[in-house]
Order: structure tokens, then C-alpha cells, then sequence
């Protein structure tokens, strides 16, 4: 712990100390520091925008590269063309292309026309 009322003669520290610390700053000091103020300005939009499209692009691709890439695996037996199986393109045809869809005939209450 530290005994602040035993004090011995602090005079020769404390001008040792005061004569070694600068007066002022050099010369241009204020000019540098305005200048380094007015670059440092809040980034437009379009950069911060550049920035985020930048780090999320190439993640967003890959988890594409990689979901076409599980769907081809699983159809491309049964797909027609491999453009089918990678998009996981159901198999269209006239007939099905006429019928109801098989989600609106999962709802509760029958909605059947006379």
C-alpha cells in the first residue's frame, strides 16, 4: 500500500517531470488533425451496400452451388434434362397441368363447385 504521508523530496521528480513534457505541439499539428477530421466521413450507401453484397455473394452462391448439387443427386435417375434435377423441377405434364393441386385439396372444408 502506498504511505502518501511519508513524502520525501519530490520537488527534483516533480521538475524532471515537468521540463521533459512538451510545451506544444509541433508545427501543422492542427492542420493534420482537420484533415484526417474531414476524410473520416460516414460511408455513402452505395459503398456500404458494395460492402455487405461483397461478404454475403459468395456464401449465398455456395449454399446454391450446394442445394443444386444435393437436388440433382437425389433426380437426376427420374429428371428429364439435368437443368430439371438441380432446379428440382417437378415433371409437368398436360394432365397434371389441368388438375387442382394437391395443396388446396389438404384444406379443411370442401370448396367443391356444383
Amino acid at each position: 500500500m502506498i504511505d502518501h504521508n511519508d513524502r520525501r523530496d519530490d520537488g527534483e521528480m516533480d521538475a524532471l517531470v515537468r521540463s521533459a513534457a512538451p510545451e506544444h505541439f509541433a508545427e501543422g499539428f492542427s492542420g493534420r488533425v482537420l484533415a484526417r477530421l474531414r476524410a473520416d466521413h460516414e460511408p455513402s450507401l452505395s459503398t456500404t451496400l458494395e460492402r455487405q453484397f461483397i461478404r454475403i455473394v459468395p456464401l449465398a452462391a455456395a449454399a446454391s452451388l450446394l442445394l443444386a448439387a444435393y437436388n440433382w443427386w437425389g433426380t437426376h435417375e427420374t429428371s428429364s434434362s439435368a437443368i430439371d434435377a438441380a432446379l428440382n423441377l417437378p415433371q409437368v405434364t398436360l394432365a397434371s397441368a389441368y388438375s387442382p393441386s394437391p395443396l388446396y385439396e389438404s384444406s379443411a372444408g370442401s370448396t367443391e363447385l356444383p
